[in-house]
């Protein structure tokens, strides 16, 4: 494993364990100015700094509105060309009550080299499928 990769995967990581931990500042940390984000649980894309703040404040207090959290995050397939990387991968959660719910989750995540370390540039989420819509070739649903 190259350093790069060991280091995106060690970021990954990290965001996830920030959440959990509820320390969005952290996250905030390892973004890019121009970050943006399409969030499992969100329908609009996230577009700066005021959005991202507003975004990761309502993330948290929903976090810890539900029961504890489990995640796993399975190795991600990361590319790097230069400064520019992307990683995808899944990621399994799960809250417990009051407000439980769980899910998997495939996520791409873009990064940019900036002054030597690695930040997150978009992060995009949405959930796995659990099977194909119904489909008919003689046009009755």
């Amino acid at each position: 494993m190259s350093d790069d990769v060991a280091q995106i995967e060690a970021l990954i990581l990290g965001i996830f364990e920030s959440f959990t931990a509820h320390r969005p500042e952290d996250i905030a940390a390892r973004t890019h100015a121009d970050y943006t984000v399409w969030d499992v649980f969100v329908p609009d894309l996230i577009v700066g700094y005021e959005a991202q703040a507003a975004y990761r404040e309502a993330d948290q207090r929903q976090s810890k509105a539900r029961g504890p959290l489990t995640l796993n995050v399975e190795t991600p397939h990361i590319n790097v060309w230069g400064d520019f990387a992307i990683a995808r991968y899944y990621l399994n959660f799960r809250y417990q009550p009051p407000y439980a719910t769980e899910g998997r989750v495939r996520i791409t995540t873009v990064l940019l080299r900036e002054d030597g370390r690695w930040k997150t540039v978009h992060h995009h989420e949405g959930i796995v499928p659990t099977g194909v819509p119904h489909y008919s070739d003689d046009g009755v649903n």
